[in-house]
């Protein structure tokens, strides 16, 4: 665990969701494979040409902005597929529950961390598919708002949803933090406007919030 920086006052917490708040890489391969898969349908190629395409893309956006990433729902936009149509065919294929299980520690810390502070989360997948991954973990009544991409229209690194839970929270963007498995994608772009930031780099890390923040 990073922890990049904390605000003198926080009052929410802004959690990516997938490989963040659960560890099943199987389920995130699963929605890569699931993803590029409908890609070639889409784009009528192979399965092995859609992945070249958008590995192709991603490798460019490294190259162009010093090795970092690209989100694979902005690799998809490049390819001429829009994010609500990214966010209509996740909600459509992703089964978070045929690889997810509830998790009591997960359930522990979050209940340990609503006591003070509001929750939410922000998320490169369909918003259904976020709740549905919270429900399959036992979390989802301690996270609101949930923000996909067919909420925000925008796929992170985007300040958007990050404005949109503040809003709903009557918060200024400077009591808020970012936490989440990806520095380009979930932490740089916060800091950049005042937020905090928590890079973590597996569950464990998670598990040990409430030892940090309360």
């Amino acid at each position: 665990m990073q922890i990049i920086y904390l605000p003198a006052t926080i009052r929410t917490l802004v959690f990516d969701i997938d490989l963040t708040l659960y560890d099943s890489r199987p389920y995130y391969d699963n929605q890569h494979e699931l993803l590029i898969t409908r890609l070639a349908e889409h784009l009528n190629v192979t399965v092995a040409e859609a992945e070249t395409a958008v590995t192709q893309i991603r490798t460019d956006y490294a190259q162009q902005h010093g090795g970092r990433s690209l989100s694979l729902g902005n690799a998809f936009v490049q390819l001429g597929v829009p994010i609500a149509i990214n966010a209509q065919w996740r909600a459509a294929l992703f089964q978070p529950e045929a690889y997810l299980l509830r998790d009591e520690k997960l359930i522990a810390t979050m209940k340990r961390l609503s006591n003070k502070y509001l929750i939410a989360a922000v998320t490169n997948n369909a918003t259904i598919i976020g709740v549905r991954t919270l429900n399959a973990l036992g979390v989802a009544d301690y996270f609101a708002p949930v923000i996909g991409l067919d909420i925000s229209d925008v796929s992170k690194p985007d300040i958007r949803p990050f404005q949109m839970v503040c809003t709903a929270h009557g918060i200024a963007l400077s009591e808020a933090v970012s936490i989440g498995d990806r520095m380009a994608v979930d932490i740089e772009l916060p800091l950049q406007h005042g937020m905090g930031g928590i890079l973590v780099e597996s569950l464990a890390d998670i598990y040990r919030l409430p030892a940090i923040l309360l």
